[in-house]
């Protein structure tokens, strides 16, 4: 539950919470609260307010406003509607016309410079279509598309970048998200070298059906085809933390069936996802692994287990000399289909 109060936030909160016997965190730079209820629900508290951004990606300077004012900082319509509760009987606050929008499906922003002023919106915009089964407005797409040419997506922090994407791939579906970025042209405002393409979402869909998975291992997956240095550039756009960062940059290698090593569940869930039942260590005495057949051109997934098996038993056949592995198993892996 959002509560919007005009006044002082932070102690009506307090009293709030001493009231219903919750936790109340305080948040004074946007003179906002918290109270996490015992039940394990949390109801938000924020002071009506205006938002003026410095500049784009920046986050807003506020400043105390009535309560009819505050729609206007919101992000989308269906977010700009407040139930007035006093004084009188309730009483909808709409001036953004998102009881509309909610009834015909729309994710629509306010206004032409919400992208620019905080480009998350967007990454957001994409999160509450693919939840709610609502369309992205077409204005609305627009804005983003001018504020992707305007660089404004270069300006926010990797921090919030990743929190989005956190947020994004945390929830069912991630692979639908995945298409809406790029259709929107978003999924490159991670990596470049992200794709979208059909394999990459049916590897998500498996690897939310896969008891170990997280938004991580979501990561990783979508991170399959990346070589070990756009791996970590990846890591440090979303400022990943030392251990999982370190995960994402060894990541190329894992795939390329050089493991070095013990697995965490995500990654064997990622591996999995991608390989499949071949998902076992791939190298096998081999002299190359799936990495070099992707370098060769050959695109992560089942191909490249069968192909390696095969070169293997070619091997111990005696059929097949060390120098001739490679390109026996790409010519294999090209014959055998996606």
């Amino acid at each position: 539950m959002d509560l919007t109060v005009e006044g002082d936030a932070v102690a009506f909160a307090r009293r709030l919470g001493r009231r219903v016997r919750a936790r109340v965190r305080a948040h004074p730079r946007f003179g906002t609260a918290t109270l996490d209820l015992a039940d394990g629900s949390r109801v938000d508290v924020n002071g009506s307010r205006r938002e003026i951004y410095s500049r784009r990606g920046a986050l807003p300077s506020v400043s105390p406003a009535p309560l009819a004012e505050d729609p206007a900082r919101r992000d989308f319509t269906v977010n700009a509607m407040l139930l007035v509760l006093s004084p009188g009987p309730p009483r909808l606050l709409d001036p953004h016309d998102g009881r509309r929008d909610l009834a015909r499906r729309r994710i629509r922003m306010l206004h032409r410079g919400s992208p620019h002023d905080d480009p998350t919106r967007a990454y957001r915009a994409v999160r509450y279509a693919n939840r709610l089964g609502f369309r992205i407005d077409a204005a609305t797409r627009r804005w983003i598309r001018e504020a992707l040419e305007a660089g404004a997506f270069e300006e926010i922090s990797a921090d919030r970048r990743r929190r989005e994407i956190e947020r994004i791939l945390s929830e069912p579906r991630a692979d639908r998200a995945l298409s809406l970025l790029a259709r929107l042209g978003l999924l490159a405002t991670i990596h470049p070298a992200l794709s979208a393409d059909r394999r990459v979402r049916a590897r998500m869909a498996r690897a939310e059906r896969t008891p170990d998975a997280s938004w991580f291992t979501q990561l990783l997956v979508l991170a399959s085809g990346l070589s070990e240095q756009e791996a970590g550039e990846l890591a440090v756009r979303l400022n990943l933390p030392r251990a999982p960062a370190r995960v994402l940059r060894r990541w190329p290698e894992r795939v390329g069936g050089n493991s070095g090593g013990s697995e965490t569940a995500e990654e064997r869930a990622a591996l999995e996802a991608v390989f499949g039942r071949h998902r076992r260590s791939l190298a096998g005495g081999l002299a190359i692994g799936g990495r070099d057949l992707v370098r060769a051109g050959i695109a992560p997934g089942p191909r490249i287990g069968r192909a390696l098996a095969a070169t293997r038993a070619a091997r111990r056949g005696g059929r097949l000399a060390p120098g001739d592995e490679l390109a026996f198993a790409v010519a294999h892996a090209r014959e055998g289909g996606a």
